[in-house]
């Protein structure tokens, strides 16, 4: 399966299993590794996965993903996953904040989900989660699926991504706070001006905004849609403290 060989899951690792559904990526995985620790929403699911594969080499969690501390678990993990739409940015959210238990992992997403993932700036899928998650993992395109690979059909193509862990000093744990509060004002409206967005977020507002653009050097006329990564960086580091 080509999901698990993008995975190359080891013996000696954690590999864990995000929805698992009927578990047909499960038993891929378990023809390589000697035991998966999965997390299955659906009770009924739940009790088919456990009927089919047993708890000697399946650990199974019944559980929302988003309720599960996954630095609770033998990290650090390799993860697989299918992700709904519905679940797709949360859960991505997730891995950001919880990146030090994770290696890598090899997601599917609704290819419309991939693609802001992967966004480059200046188009108009670029946003916050295409920062966030391109400072925390190196993200890459592996490949899409069409609807017929799937049972039952689904109505939209699907892409799988691999996440490899980035260098802690890309994402510092304390910058991460400020740098979502930036980027929270920055694309609070995509049409109007950085110096704008900054400044009815800041508690000292056009004054405040120019001082921070002025020292970090960004042009407060721009749109946040077209500063790459470093500029949200830069203002995350000089961001007041709440």
């Amino acid at each position: 399966m080509r999901i698990v060989d993008a995975l190359a899951p080891q013996a000696d690792e954690t590999v864990l299993e995000i929805g698992p559904g009927r578990g047909a990526v499960t038993e891929a995985l378990l023809a390589r590794v000697p035991r998966v620790t999965a997390i299955e929403l659906d009770r009924d699911l739940a009790a088919l996965l456990a009927t089919r594969f047993g708890s000697e080499r399946l650990r199974l969690l019944q559980a929302d993903v988003l309720d599960v501390d996954l630095s609770s678990l033998d990290a650090p993990l390799a993860v697989v996953g299918n992700l709904p739409y519905n679940v797709s940015k949360p859960v991505a959210m997730q891995l950001i904040r919880e990146r030090a238990a994770i290696d890598r992992a090899v997601l599917m997403f609704q290819r419309e989900v991939a693609d802001r993932l992967l966004a480059a700036p200046g188009t108009p899928a670029y946003g916050p989660l295409t920062v966030l998650s391109g400072l925390a993992y190196r993200i890459e395109r592996l490949f899409d699926l069409a609807p017929r690979a799937f049972t039952p059909r689904p109505a939209v193509v699907s892409t799988v991504t691999r996440w490899l862990r980035a260098e802690p000093a890309d994402l510092p744990v304390a910058l991460e706070p400020p740098l979502r509060a930036v980027l929270r004002a920055a694309f609070s409206h995509r049409r109007q001006t950085l110096l704008r967005n900054l400044k009815g977020a800041l508690p000292g507002g056009e004054r405040q905004a120019r001082e921070l653009l002025e020292r970090t050097g960004i042009d407060g006329t721009l749109r946040a849609e077209v500063l790459g990564p470093e500029a949200f960086v830069a203002l995350a580091s000089h961001w007041p403290a709440p």
